[in-house]
């Protein structure tokens, strides 16, 4: 039996909305389950991981004036000294501004729990904030794909919903801009602009999305034909379908 009363105290965040659109199975057991699940035959997957992380600390380290070694036995060294070189670039750290790496933010409006945690948060003296996310990838990002992302909803409305509590500024929905940087393509950034509009769009699908969840019946027998499409990369697809096949 599901103790479906454990949504009541969850924190929704951008990657548990995100895991429920691609199937409600995968969140059961990641967030409700607790159930932690590496996918062990993918080496070349969690080798990508590793750099990601690794750039995220470094670029934490930039933002907070700490010194940032790069050992020579590091393995990608030579990668993340071109990627460091190319934020500094594209970055640089200017006095007037306040950046704010690593940056976590709570909330709870009505039905909407959620937390977010920012790669960077940037405020400028002219009453404008900036989102930068890192994106380690290879592929090339397009802005029509990430304009939609449910991590780019949640991170401007949140943005929006407290800067007066949190950062003590009135700030106008046209002074938010999310910036999407790949260190593979430095002169290519992803701006996406914010409006009231869709400002209210966004709050109206964070609703949807979690009241969706909270009147989901996990308990019935799961069909999972409809999720197919995601299963190929799951690190739950041994326990749901026996073999790694099956989902090719």
């Amino acid at each position: 039996m599901i103790d479906i009363r454990k949504l009541d105290y969850f924190y929704y965040s951008q990657n548990s909305l995100n895991t429920f659109e691609q199937c409600p199975l995968k969140f059961k057991l990641k967030y409700m389950d607790n159930i932690k699940w590496k996918k062990d035959e993918d080496e070349k997957y969690y080798e990508n991981m590793k750099i990601g992380l690794n750039y995220h600390l470094l670029c934490e380290r930039y933002f907070s004036n700490i010194p940032i070694p790069i050992s020579e036995n590091e393995k990608n060294h030579k990668e993340l000294s071109q990627w460091i070189d190319n934020l500094k670039e594209i970055v640089p750290m200017v006095d007037e501004n306040i950046y704010l790496p690593e940056y976590e933010i709570k909330m709870i409006k009505d039905s909407i729990k959620i937390q977010a945690k920012y790669d960077l948060i940037i405020l400028k003296p002219n009453r404008e904030i900036e989102i930068w996310d890192w994106k380690t990838e290879d592929r090339k990002l397009k802005k029509s794909e990430m304009e939609n992302r449910i991590q780019t909803i949640v991170y401007m409305y949140m943005i929006k919903e407290n800067a007066k509590q949190i950062f003590d500024i009135e700030i106008e929905f046209e002074n938010i801009k999310m910036i999407f940087w790949q260190p593979h393509y430095k002169e290519d950034k992803i701006v996406i602009d914010y409006s009231k509009d869709q400002h209210l769009k966004n709050e109206g699908k964070i609703k949807d999305n979690i009241e969706r969840i909270c009147n989901y019946n996990f308990e019935p027998f799961f069909d999972k034909e409809l999720y197919k499409k995601s299963c190929k990369y799951c690190e739950f697809n041994y326990l749901c379908n026996i073999s790694k096949f099956s989902a090719q």
